[in-house]
């Protein structure tokens, strides 16, 4: 009965004792292994990831999501010291513990329920564990298994109607693994002989009734699982229709988005895995996603190579581990009918459940990892350094936005350095000489607008000669588009232009918004999308959180996952970005101000309403904002020029008391960036100091002081973290030419096709745009139709993850294969010629794989 009591009051979830729990169990998956041979320094990060662990749990349990940038930004001393990323990683982690606790509760009793000897409580506390800890729900149904009745229709369900005295023997048989005595005498009083005669009548049904309780044995299915290091894989072409026994889905659609790749698209994709075999736990992700989708398509068939006869050895040996030393060794033919039951139970049921089982969490792992590479594309993506100041940062600055097309013309939009748009027209340039020449009119009026207003606004004349800032969209026509600005400016001198691609994915969608209509009410979606290209160079963030994230074409594999978990991933990323810069609540958008921490849309709204807000005070006044979303949502939200100066900082309302004895203590001001310390070598000596003192006096720690004047000092010194950020495209242990789009040059004119460009390589030091980033490499835009690969092989010693999305590099290059797929080298490496379709043919016998390949522009979504 204690036992018993002990387990029922295990399901209470928001106890110390279970934050302890989980913190044990979950902080190998957030500990990093030491590269040091002394385990020591290992120990000691893995206990203070665990204590970590613990204290952060409890301020997730209430909001597993939207409280996440609030805790990372104002509880720095509660979860140091994990990451930003750890925070996500546990909050993932809780919400998919807390998505469980029905089926975990319903194991729970079964346990409690079964405790009725000494040996199996001793399993029990085991299992018990596993069960309150685990986040894996194909464990907990692996645990669940045994106490599940037999659904209707079954083998088992049968065997019961016509033989239900040898249910019974063999569930008494079957107890005997955890019970070696029977009665007080230590005498074992099962009728073995009863069960002999038995077996002689209903040998094949006893065989099916151990197998099944075989089967549902955790501890069979963890030796099992434990032999997945053994797994390989093998990949052939499908001949058509479904595979043979052994043979899987990658899986099921369901919950995947409806927009899949079509067969074309996914042979080229699929070629390599033809012929494949690979050890399960070699593949890589990008890989797995590839087969998935070959398999999905019918166009691979997948099958699992397995030693049967040595698995079979280790779940017999688990069988026995688990069991009485004493049972069944007396007995030959009791110990034949588990041979026979172990065979059936692998054959029949466990192959099939262990394989598909290790695919399923091989495919949900790749698709994390897919989900994170895009999550940090969109991050790369929105907290790009806003680019008004390259334009000189005053109102009246102007840009010229060309949205490339053919027939429909180029869409151009003249914008102020704010974003307002000024000018939109349509430059129509097809057809003979004559319309070309109507065209290259328009827009060197337009050039010659722009030049008027950026020069009026200095002061200057009209012929100062400044550069003017051209934004192009990089899209189906932006070659034409650039030679048409090259042809105007060749026969007008007095015109220079400063040419940016900007990614134009997702501007179509954002044109067909209700925003974009009421802003812009006599104009057609096409003729706007212009003015999203334009202030996407302007201010990164402002704009793209306007657009769906997985309209922008960051992603690898993104109509092979799951829809609501990417959207999900894809939203909070875009969040934690708005918290990372913040927002001005009286000039923000709204769509911004939808994106702030804790702020529902139906919030949002209300705020936006209630503009303009003097304080951040203010918010509480909003009807349905309480304590708990001002908590998390306030210090993101910047109030210029009100009452309370430090309401347009990011610190935190709860420590302006803080905020305002530091600022006297270290003699810092508000607005003036001069009275700030900026010596490093004295920097931490003062600030420790300060920290110290404001510790003792407000009654926090040390770590939360210490955050405050980080908080005050990037205020005062730099508001906006993006301007913060490093874009060099180099290492810091690189040379400075390398990759640098100095001294480089677009691709030559003369060069419009694939076809033309394998007649003359190599092509060294040509300007690309960095489109996305994964695991394997990069995707730049050259200017052609198909962008090239920049395989993490051709990086020489820059860091993959010091690319931005976005970004102007300098590429050779340096092959082009059969199927048009493209490979390129960093400029200033010099790589050779690279034969791509060797190349191709080696990583396939190596196992390798690039992915998807290259990305036509006529096939992105704008």
């Amino acid at each position: 009965m204690r036992y018993t009591a002990l387990l029922l009051n295990s399901m209470a979830s928001t106890t110390t004792n279970n934050w302890n729990k989980l913190s044990r169990a979950w902080v190998n998956d957030f500990a990093i292994p030491s590269t040091s041979k002394s385990p020591s320094p290992h120990q000691l990060s893995k206990s203070s990831l665990q204590t970590a662990i613990q204290r952060t749990l409890p301020l997730l349990n209430e909001d597993p999501i939207t409280s996440v940038p609030f805790i990372c930004r104002y509880r720095t001393d509660v979860i140091h010291p994990l990451s930003t990323k750890q925070v996500f990683q546990l909050s993932d982690y809780i919400q998919k513990y807390q998505s469980l606790s029905t089926l975990r509760n319903k194991i729970l009793q079964c346990l409690a329920s079964s405790s009725n000897n000494q040996r199996l409580q001793q399993n029990n506390e085991t299992t018990v564990l596993r069960v309150e800890t685990s986040i894996s729900k194909s464990e907990l149904d692996d645990i669940y298994a045994p106490f599940k009745p037999p659904a209707k229709g079954t083998l088992e369900e049968r065997i019961k109607t016509e033989c239900p005295e040898l249910v019974v023997q063999i569930d008494g048989l079957w107890s005997r693994r955890n019970n070696n005595n029977n009665n007080d005498d230590g005498v074992d009083d099962y009728d073995y002989q009863q069960l002999k005669k038995m077996l002689k009548i209903y040998h094949d049904k006893a065989v099916i009734l151990l197998a099944n309780r075989i089967a549902g044995d955790a501890n069979v299915i963890d030796a099992i699982m434990d032999q997945r290091k053994y797994c390989r894989v093998q990949v052939k072409q499908s001949t058509g229709g479904g595979g043979s026994r052994g043979s899987a889905k990658a899986s099921s659609t369901k919950g995947k988005s409806a927009s899949r790749k079509p067969a074309s698209a996914t042979t080229t994709t699929t070629n390599t895995y033809h012929d494949y075999n690979n050890k399960i736990s070699n593949i890589q992700d990008h890989q797995v996603l590839a087969i998935r989708r070959g398999v999905d398509q019918k166009v691979l068939k997948l099958t699992f190579e397995l030693n049967d006869d040595h698995v079979k050895r280790t779940a017999l040996q688990a069988l026995h581990a688990s069991s009485n030393s004493k049972t069944n060794n007396n007995h030959a033919f009791v110990n034949k009918l588990y041979r026979d039951a172990l065979e059936d139970a692998w054959t029949r049921l466990l192959r099939k459940r262990c394989t598909s089982r290790l695919w399923k969490e091989k495919c949900q792992h790749a698709e994390l990892r897919a989900i994170e590479v895009f999550c940090e594309n969109l991050n790369k993506a929105l907290l790009a350094p806003p680019a008004a100041e390259m334009i000189g940062g005053d109102s009246n600055k102007a840009l010229l936005a060309l949205d490339p097309g053919f027939k429909a013309g180029i869409k151009a939009a003249i914008l102020s350095s704010e974003g307002k748009t000024l000018v939109l027209e349509t430059i129509k340039f097809l057809g003979g000489a004559t319309e070309r020449e109507e065209g290259k009119r328009q827009l060197l009026s337009l050039l010659e607008r722009v030049q008027h207003i950026n020069n009026n606004g200095s002061g200057g004349s009209s012929h100062d000669g400044n550069d003017i800032c051209v934004v192009l969209g990089n899209g189906h026509g932006t070659r034409e588009a650039r030679q048409l600005l090259q042809d105007v400016t060749t026969q007008n001198s007095n015109l220079t232009v400063d040419i940016h691609l900007v990614s134009e994915a997702g501007a179509s969608v954002w044109s067909v918004t209700e925003a974009a209509s009421d802003e812009f009410p006599k104009e057609t979606p096409a003729s706007i999308a212009a003015v999203s290209i334009g202030r996407r160079y302007l201010n990164p963030l402002a704009e793209l959180v306007k657009v769906p994230p997985k309209s922008l074409g960051l992603g690898m594999y993104q109509h092979d996952l799951s829809e609501k978990v990417l959207d999900e991933k894809l939203t909070l990323t875009s969040i934690d970005c708005v918290a990372e810069v913040g927002v001005d609540v009286n000039s923000c958008s709204l769509a911004i101000l939808q994106k702030v921490p804790s702020l529902t849309k139906t919030l949002a709204q209300k705020v936006f309403n209630a503009r303009p807000l003097k304080s951040r005070k203010d918010l509480l006044r909003v009807k349905g904002l309480g304590d708990k979303t001002y908590e998390n949502a306030a210090a993101f939200i910047r109030v210029a020029g009100g009452s309370e100066p430090l309401d347009n900082t990011m610190v935190h309302p709860e420590s302006y008391d803080l905020a305002r004895w530091l600022l006297k203590e270290l003699q810092w001001k508000l607005n003036d960036a001069t009275s700030v310390e900026k010596d490093s070598d004295s920097e931490d000596e003062v600030w420790t100091a300060a920290a110290k003192k404001a510790a003792k006096k407000f009654t926090v720690s040390e770590d939360r002081a210490h955050s405050v004047i980080e908080h005050l000092f990037f205020s005062i010194t730099s508001p906006d973290p993006r301007t913060r950020k490093s874009s060099g495209v180099a290492s810091t242990s690189s040379p400075s030419d390398i990759g640098s789009a100095a001294g480089c040059a677009a691709l030559s004119s003369g060069i419009s096709t694939v076809d033309k460009l394998r007649e003359f390589l190599p092509h060294r030091n040509i300007i690309g745009t960095v489109r996305n980033v994964v695991d394997f490499g990069a995707f730049i835009d050259f200017g052609l139709e198909n962008d090239g690969l920049l395989h993490r092989s051709k990086l020489g010693p820059v860091n993959l993850g010091s690319l931005l999305v976005g970004q102007d590099i300098g590429v050779d290059i340096l092959g082009v294969s059969k199927d048009n797929k493209i490979s390129l080298g960093l400029a200033g490496l010099n790589f050779p010629v690279d034969d791509a379709d060797a190349k191709k043919r080696r990583l396939s016998s190596a196992n390798g794989k690039r992915g998807d390949g290259p990305v036509s522009k006529k096939k992105r979504r704008k």
